[in-house]
């Protein structure tokens, strides 16, 4: 009898620290303003290798993102945008999908867009990328500056922030 209560003593307490795991706010793992922006390398859907310390001293934008999320594919063109505008200047955008379903599909959705997608996208379906930068919502934008530093962690978007964070990025750009 005192195993069987032990065990549902251990097991509710399992139970417990899960539920308060999982109820616990996104942002309590996401990464702030001012953090060290924890470099990645991963293969784009072509192949090649994205480095993000590689990329030196660029600003980095980072975009989380899924097939399923019209958010996500509502804000594309607008980062494909400052991505065409800037990269010249110094700004570096990549995407990170968080589909499961391979290089195929997701190549095979970007190019029947309207609209064409200049920057890498690499493919998280192990949940690494998402756990290292502490991604837990769709669409996330992560901004680090030339020095490497997290400037923005943005959930969400919504018609007109574009102007927005086009306004802080070129802030960051080297230069400015």
């Amino acid at each position: 009898m005192k195993t069987r209560s032990w065990t549902r003593t251990v097991v509710a307490a399992v139970l417990a620290l899960s539920l308060a795991a999982a109820l616990r706010p996104a942002s309590a793992w996401a990464l702030k303003a001012g953090d060290p922006f924890p470099h990645f390398a991963a293969p784009d859907l072509t192949g090649a290798m994205v480095d993000t310390k590689a990329l030196g001293k660029k600003v980095i934008f980072i975009e989380f993102w899924s097939i399923y999320c019209s958010s996500c594919v509502q804000q594309m063109p607008h980062v494909a945008k400052l991505h065409d505008k800037y990269k010249d200047q110094g700004l570096q955008c990549i995407g990170i999908d968080m589909d499961v379903y391979g290089a195929a599909r997701v190549k095979k959705f970007l190019d029947g867009l309207d609209f064409k997608v200049p920057y890498p996208n690499v493919i998280d379906a192990k949940m690494q990328l998402k756990a290292l930068l502490g991604v837990s919502i769709l669409p996330t934008t992560i901004v680090a500056d030339t020095s490497g530093k997290v400037v923005l962690f943005h959930i969400g978007y919504k018609p007109g922030y574009e102007k927005e964070l086009e306004e802080k990025i070129v802030k960051l750009l080297p230069g400015k």
